[in-house]
């Protein structure tokens, strides 16, 4: 029987995939016990659209998962994206005492609590709160105040929230299939816990999450989500366009789109999509091909895509630029999601970034590879560390006993509800 096994639910567009894995505290590791996906019915773009049939997926595919587990499952972690997310800066203050006094908990919860409380409208609820940086009399910038001596405590806290309707329904969703949801946080979030190591995450990264009908931009630095952006495109909008300008089926176009990729317009093949061939890998199409009824070419293809990736893209790029410019050093940049393994998609946000980038790869594990599970392996990770946080808790009173992984979850993503 597994201890306290814990399960990721990954609620996207195109599938919702689950996966179980059992912490183990003994030697700091992991192990995955299963996972299972399943297209998804009942929701896009981020909301719920049909209740019942979401429910039913839901519940299909964590019972799926649970199957190959070997366990049950009555909690799971899920995760919240798209462009109704919202993020708050706020400052907030609170005085310790007349003399320096020493710093403790209660003072930095209180801290929190004061810069939480803003001015924010009661349809939208808070996801995150993360504290970017504190103050200790006015002058003193610090990470970590806790037994610091000082008569005053400021922070800037970063706050992440969402309508609360669509968190009403996604939960009211994963009940009705039968399970209780333990935690909800952003996409970008859980992601980041499986495709970068604590290095990247300190020093400066970035995600890119492609889906099927947003775009996800995620920040990351001192191992905390600095800002995340959502954008109105995603592999949907490719496919519509070869599907309008060649009057096909979506199923088609959706075909021609993954078989045919992108050539950049400096990259090479631009001028002979022939040399594309050697350069990719042999995973293009011929210069000259029949697709559907129809003579179609390659550089043909990609005249119609690039323009669309290069025009999003220059809006990410936008928000990603202020960020990249404060490094000491270029930020690790990756990029997830389906239209991530076309060919030539990579190296199309590179020209219009200018900046080194590369395909997400699953961090610190050999037992998955599939970075389309990034994000429910993210959900199962924070959800273990949290339940580890909770025994070592009630161990030991010592609020650092945590272990290298909590400590980690803890300063990345610093919450306080």
């Amino acid at each position: 029987m597994h201890k306290d096994p814990v399960c990721g639910l990954d609620i996207g567009a195109s599938s919702i995939r689950a996966l179980i894995l059992e912490p183990r505290p003994s030697d700091g590791k992991e192990k995955i016990l299963g996972f299972a996906e399943t297209p998804t019915k009942g929701f896009s773009k981020g909301v719920v659209s049909n209740l019942g049939l979401l429910s039913d997926i839901v519940e299909e595919t964590i019972s799926r998962a649970e199957a190959t587990a070997h366990c049950r499952i009555r909690k799971v972690i899920t995760n919240i994206s798209g462009v109704h997310i919202r993020t708050f800066k706020s400052r907030g203050s609170v005085h310790i005492s007349d003399r320096p006094s020493e710093i403790t908990e209660k003072d930095l919860a209180r801290c929190i609590e004061s810069a939480r409380l803003i001015a924010m409208s009661l349809d939208r609820e808070v996801i995150h709160l993360i504290p970017e940086r504190f103050y200790i009399d006015d002058k003193m910038e610090i990470t970590e105040p806790v037994g610091l001596f000082g008569s005053k405590l400021d922070v800037d806290l970063n706050i992440v929230t969402s309508l609360l309707s669509i968190l009403q329904n996604l939960t009211k969703a994963v009940n009705l299939g039968g399970y209780e949801v333990e935690d909800i946080i952003v996409s970008g979030a859980a992601t980041s816990l499986a495709i970068f190591g604590d290095k990247e995450l300190q020093e400066g990264a970035v995600i890119i999450d492609v889906g099927k009908d947003h775009t996800e931009a995620s920040l990351f630095s001192d191992k905390k989500l600095r800002d995340c952006f959502y954008f109105p495109f995603g592999s949907n909008d490719l496919t519509m366009v070869l599907q309008d300008r060649f009057r096909m089926m979506f199923e088609d176009a959706e075909k021609l789109r993954i078989k045919c990729g992108i050539i950049t317009k400096s990259g090479p093949g631009y001028e002979d999509a022939q040399s594309d061939q050697n350069r990719s890998g042999g995973n293009w199409v011929d210069s000259d091909s029949s697709f559907a009824g129809a003579r179609l070419s390659r550089r043909e293809v990609s005249n119609l895509l690039f323009p669309k990736v290069e025009e999003i893209m220059q809006e990410v790029y936008k928000k990603i630029e202020p960020f990249a410019r404060q490094r000491k050093k270029v930020p690790y940049i990756r990029v997830v999601g389906g239209p991530s393994k076309m060919d030539g998609f990579i190296e199309a946000i590179e020209e219009v970034f200018n900046m080194p980038m590369e395909m997400a790869r699953i961090y610190n594990t050999s037992e998955m590879q599939d970075t389309t599970f990034a994000c429910a392996l993210g959900l199962a990770r924070f959800g273990a560390s949290k339940r580890l946080e909770k025994k070592s808790s009630a161990i030991s009173n010592n609020s650092n006993f945590a272990g290298k992984a909590i400590s980690t979850v803890k300063s990345f993503l610093s919450e306080y509800f």
